[in-house]
């Protein structure tokens, strides 16, 4: 047996290795602490699904949680806006683990990040498998590493994508990162105001090369746009009456409230359009010897060769789950370093003690800029209120490395694959090369920034405009 104590300690759960229910932690990091979001991606932030478990007759306490009502569980009282305030205010009440019961499931919420790395890492054989969700399989995504359950295929597919990753890969993908990089600083240059167009192709772009080895196309980038729509809908918890009622999925499709099935047909056909053709493509140029280097590619030609240890699909899991949450983290970083100007400066400054204004920053540089990883170790948290600091200041000095036990918790320690690197060329370079700032009302003053957040699944901040002014002499402008 083993047991979880609850912050007072008065609770204990108690685990047994006997499936009953799926467990949803939502969780993100706030410093030394993780609120919880409801965001699958991430930047900043990460979604965690896996098992819970019980003892068979002798049942100990659940954790504490708001009380429900008798027959039904917590669905009136679930917050669909801005959810991480309500979760942050119940557990000042109830603790770092929340129990509820909502839409025939329990959920649990890690309210705290040592609560989340003792459920979820050190006793992730216990925690590791997935609830199921009919929706999930009806729009095609039951092969991807996040909601397969925990067997062979998801084992090999994850180790197959960590050995991708890692950074002792990244001379294969970090020259492409680079050149990709650059190439968004002269675009964005060109047309400033169409600044999030560029990001999105950006990343489409680079995740395409990495893992297929070619360039996205323009039909590429929509359907992933697409596909990222449908898989937030498709998994908004209470939304689809079958994931409560799995029956529903045998009843004939011209049956009165079937109508998500025809949805979800439609989201299944343009996912294995944007999954099946890049892969099938890749495939073929194996085949024929035109193949260029990408994870697929590579891995392919050991496959068909028969000296790997993967089998395809495998290989397919694997590829079909590479997303990047990355968009959110660095539109978040831009309007918050818009609002500080006096941040932007010292990065800028510290930026330029490396380059000289003579290139651009490189990922060889990451180690000689502190102050930019500490600002991106701040920029994923939205609010925070951490050993005396305001919850709307944004100070990068707390995190950087002082060298004691006790220092702030590495929000990216909870992130997936190449993020920090990744995030850490987008800052500096774009550091190197534009002043970001808020845009001029009509008296020619700027605009105050006003900071909001949606309440997607993927939490984003709300459109905004700023001014990128290009610095005068940068290696790359001028």
């Amino acid at each position: 047996m083993r047991s979880v104590a609850s912050r007072s300690g008065a609770e204990e759960l108690s685990i047994k290795p006997r499936l009953v229910r799926g467990i949803l932690a939502y969780a993100y990091v706030q410093g030394s602490k993780m609120f919880t979001l409801g965001q699958f991606y991430a930047s900043c932030c990460t979604l965690a699904l896996a098992s819970w478990v019980f003892a068979g007759s002798r049942r100990l306490p659940l954790p504490p949680g708001p009380q429900r009502k008798f027959w039904f569980g917590n669905e009136e009282i679930l917050p669909w806006d801005h959810p991480w305030k309500e979760y942050a205010a119940w557990s000042k009440t109830f603790g770092p683990l929340i129990y509820l019961y909502a839409f025939g499931r329990d959920i649990l919420i890690i309210n705290e990040a040592s609560a989340a790395t003792d459920l979820l890492e050190a006793k992730s054989a216990l925690y590791a498998r997935r609830p199921t969700w009919s929706m999930v399989a009806l729009t095609g995504r039951q092969d991807n590493i996040a909601f397969m359950d925990y067997n062979d295929r998801q084992r090999k597919a994850r180790a197959l994508l960590q050995g991708a990753l890692n950074p002792r890969a990244q001379k294969c993908w970090g020259p492409v990162l680079e050149e990709e990089t650059t190439s968004l600083m002269l675009q964005m240059a060109q047309s400033p105001e169409s600044f999030r167009q560029h990001i999105r192709r950006y990343l489409g772009t680079f995740i395409t090369r990495f893992t297929y080895g070619k360039k996205v196309d323009d039909f590429q980038l929509k359907l992933g746009d697409e596909i990222s729509i449908h898989t937030q809908q498709a998994l908004r918890p209470g939304r689809w009456l079958a994931d409560t009622v799995p029956l529903l999925l045998y009843l004939p499709d011209w049956f009165p409230g079937m109508d998500f099935k025809r949805w979800a047909r439609d989201a299944r056909t343009k996912f294995i359009e944007y999954t099946a053709r890049p892969f099938r493509q890749a495939h073929n140029s194996v085949l024929d010897g035109t193949e260029t280097q990408g994870m697929v590619p590579d891995v392919l030609k050991d496959i068909i060769a028969g000296t790997s240890k993967y089998k395809e699909e495998e290989l397919v899991s694997a590829a079909s789950s590479i997303h990047t949450g990355t968009y959110a983290m660095l539109m978040n970083f831009m309007i918050l370093i818009m609002a500080h100007q006096d941040v932007q400066e010292k990065a800028y400054q510290e930026i330029t003690s490396i380059t000289e204004s003579t290139r651009q920053p490189l990922l060889s540089d990451m180690t000689a800029m502190p102050y930019i990883d500490a600002i991106i170790r701040k920029s994923p948290v939205r609010t925070d209120s951490y050993k005396g600091y305001h919850p709307h200041q944004f100070m990068p000095e707390r995190h950087l490395r002082l060298g004691h036990e006790g220092s702030v918790k590495d929000p990216r320690d909870f992130t997936f694959g190449f993020g920090k690197r990744h995030i850490f060329l987008f800052v500096s370079q774009l550091l190197a090369t534009f002043e970001i700032r808020p845009p001029l009302k009509a008296d020619g003053n700027e605009e105050e920034v006003v900071i909001h957040y949606s309440s997607n699944f993927v939490s984003l901040p709300m459109p905004f405009k700023c001014r990128l002014i290009p610095r005068s002499g940068n290696a790359i402008l001028h």
